[in-house]
Parts: structure tokens; C-alpha cells; sequence
């Protein structure tokens, strides 16, 4: 990447030989899992990937956004499974940074250490991508706020320790009514139930009912009102994130894909001959290399403080996109080979398809995008 500091090229590295040395050997199958097995967790925590942005506050050394987005990709070439334990644990210690110091101490040590999993719920059975229109409630009673509600497509939802939900605290506050809470699983009245997806298998997502859950008020994250603007802050790098991890695993699927068509023999010639065949390699290879660009700008842009949330809503839209464009074409130029499930292809496809759903829609993103390109007076408003 040409703004990658020496630094960062030599952490690219590191990250490289770690993903290829401890996550691909038995990736393949645990891509097919119904859980995230332990050993990811630690080996993931023995390497500090799980506290990559735990504040010094925490006791934590921060990483710029960059190198984390440099993490994402990298592993996501040879383990997806590992992409949601990373993406929720940095969403955690984004999170503690508002939560009271009794709190921290106990849970942010067994998170970095991979001991406990966190996950997070905002979409609900009736809104998804309004944000504003949830209807789980937090109403406080003295020391507790008494919450109930249902949170749908929760990522991680079946192993989670903590989920960390939006809520409503003032039904008539709109965005400003909106409040978070950290939620551990033991307390009474929780429940879930897994949903049975095509795609991302180890994420285990699932809906979560509460039912009168009593969560003490140190538990609340922030002010009340505060929870809608806390998120779309997270919002703005996660997005990202989750499109360099899209990306990582079409880099994978191209790099395989080139070498199997100098191998392969067709009519005298290996394929890679054939425009027919050359030229797709040629058209994804340049999406691919755009999206990586959006994607690392946008996060180049936080690292100095400057506007993103444009360059975000960008790289989620168009980094998936051309993310599965890749797979598939990859896929295909194996033929029966990749859709074979001894190939990685047919799990990369599928596990693809979900980035382009996870934190946010491209309909959204686009909205977005116009709004900020366009101005308040004058952006689209659905």
C-alpha cells in the first residue's frame, strides 16, 4: 500500500507469517463449524490482537487504525472464523472506554486475554438499518434499569459472555433516546436462539430475548441519550473493517486462481492464455486494488482526526461488492473444482455474501454517501 509506513509494512509481515503459521493449518474445516473454537481465541490473544485497541487507560498501547485494518485483512485471507472474535473485541474496548472503572477491571483483562467473547445487538425483528426505531426498552427502578426487548442477527450471539445492546430510555427522543449497556449473559431473564445460516457458520447468529433482565446502572455505557452517537462513531471504522476482511478473503481466492491457471492446460495452452480468462483476472485484480484504497483512505483519514464517515460508508458498499465479483469469478474459473467443497471457494462465496449485510447495507451506505456529498438541504432523506 503506497502510505504504508515502515512500521506497518514490517507489521504486515508479522501478520502474514502469524495467520499462515497458526490460523490456516485446519482453517478450511472450522470455516464449516457451528462455533468458533477455542484455540482461535487464544492464539489470537497470545499475539495482542484482542486488545489492538484497548486504551492506555486500560492498560493498553493502542494501534492506529490503519494497522488494525492491516490485521483484518491479512488474517481474513486464511481464517474469516477469527474475523468476528476480532471485530467484536475491538467494538468491547471501544465500548470501555465509558464504562466505570469497577467495571473495566473486572471484564477487560479475561476480553484481551480471549477468555471471554463479547457481541452486539442493535437490529431488532422490525428495524434493522433504522437505527432510531428500536423498541427494546431500559426503564430504571432505582440502582438497575429493567430491560426487555429482542435483538435479531446478533453476531457471536450463541457464545457470547456479553452483549452489548442498544436500548430505549425515551421512547419520544428519537436518536436522542437511545442509550447502551453492557449485558452479561448470567443475569436472569435472557435467551437466545440460533439462526442457520449459508454463510460465516462459526458466527453463530442468533436472536436474544430479554425478559425483565435487571442490569445495575454500572452497567450502562455512557449517559443516557448517548448510545446512538456512540455507535455511529464504532460504526465508522467497523465498516471498514469488515470491508478489508471481505477483501482479504477475495485477495486469497485470486492469488489461488492465478496460480491454477498457469498450471492448468487447455487445448495445448495453459489458461492463463485467454483473455477470456487473463482479463478477468485483470478486472478484479483493479476492483480489488480500488476497494483496498477506499478502504485504507478512509482509515488513514481517522488516524488524523479528519472526516470519514463519506470514505467509510464507501469502502462497505464497494469493497464487499467486489469482493464477491471476485469469488465467484474465481469460482468459476476452477469450475467444477471450485464448487467442490474441497476448495475454499464455495465457503469464501457464501461467508462474502454476509459482509454485504453486516453493519450497514449498501442502500444505507449509499444514502449516506449522498447525504455527504449532497448536504443536509438537499440529500436524499429515505
Amino acid at each position: 500500500m503506497i502510505f504504508f509506513t515502515e512500521a506497518q509494512k514490517q507489521f504486515c509481515s508479522q501478520v502474514k507469517d502469524f495467520a499462515l503459521k497458526e490460523l490456516a493449518p485446519g482453517a478450511n474445516e472450522r470455516a464449516k463449524l457451528d462455533t468458533i473454537v477455542p484455540e482461535v481465541f487464544k492464539k489470537l490473544a497470545d499475539e495482542g490482537f484482542l486488545r489492538l485497541n484497548t486504551s492506555p487507560r486500560c492498560g493498553g498501547n493502542p494501534k492506529d487504525s490503519v494497522t488494525i485494518g492491516i490485521v483484518f485483512e491479512e488474517i481474513c485471507k486464511v481464517d474469516f472464523s477469527a474475523m468476528i472474535v476480532l471485530l467484536n473485541q475491538i467494538l468491547m474496548n471501544w465500548m470501555m472506554e465509558w464504562v466505570p472503572e469497577e467495571v473495566r477491571k473486572e471484564w477487560q483483562p479475561p476480553f484481551g486475554n480471549g477468555e471471554k467473547f463479547s457481541c452486539f445487538g442493535n437490529t431488532e425483528p422490525n428495524c434493522g438499518s433504522d437505527a432510531t426505531a428500536i423498541r427494546t426498552s431500559a426503564v430504571q427502578v432505582g440502582e438497575s434499569y429493567i430491560i426487555n426487548g429482542e435483538k435479531a442477527s446478533v453476531s457471536g450471539g450463541m457464545q457470547a459472555d456479553v452483549l452489548i445492546l442498544t436500548t430505549k430510555t425515551d421512547p419520544e427522543a428519537g436518536a436522542k433516546g437511545v442509550t447502551l449497556f453492557f449485558v452479561p449473559f448470567d443475569l436472569p431473564g435472557i435467551s437466545r436462539s440460533r439462526f442457520v445460516d449459508m454463510g460465516s457458520l462459526p458466527s453463530t447468529r442468533a436472536s436474544i430475548f430479554l425478559s425483565d433482565v435487571h442490569v445495575p446502572v454500572k452497567f450502562r455505557i455512557g449517559e443516557e441519550g448517548e448510545g446512538f452517537t456512540k455507535v455511529m462513531r464504532v460504526f465508522d471504522i467497523s465498516r471498514v473493517l469488515v470491508g478489508l476482511a471481505a477483501i482479504g478473503m477475495a485477495e486469497a481466492s485470486l492469488s489461488e486462481a492465478m496460480e491454477y491457471v498457469k498450471e492448468r492446460t487447455v487445448f495445448d495452452s495453459p489458461l492463463s492464455k485467454f483473455e477470456g480468462i487473463s482479463f478477468k483476472l485483470a478486472e478484479d485484480a483493479s476492483l480489488l486494488e480500488a476497494s483496498r484504497l477506499l478502504c485504507y483512505n478512509a482509515l488513514k483519514l481517522r488516524d488524523e482526526g479528519l472526516p470519514h464517515r463519506k470514505e467509510a460508508a464507501m469502502a462497505k458498499w464497494f469493497a464487499p461488492k467486489c469482493a464477491v465479483q471476485t469469488i465467484h469469478d474465481m469460482l468459476l474459473i476452477f469450475g467444477w473444482r471450485g464448487y467442490s467443497e474441497a476448495r475454499p471457494l464455495e465457503q469464501r462465496l457464501r461467508d462474502a455474501i454476509g459482509t454485504q449485510m453486516g453493519d450497514g447495507t449498501a442502500e444505507i451506505m449509499k444514502l449516506i454517501i449522498a447525504r455527504e456529498i449532497l448536504g443536509g438541504k438537499f440529500g436524499p432523506t429515505m
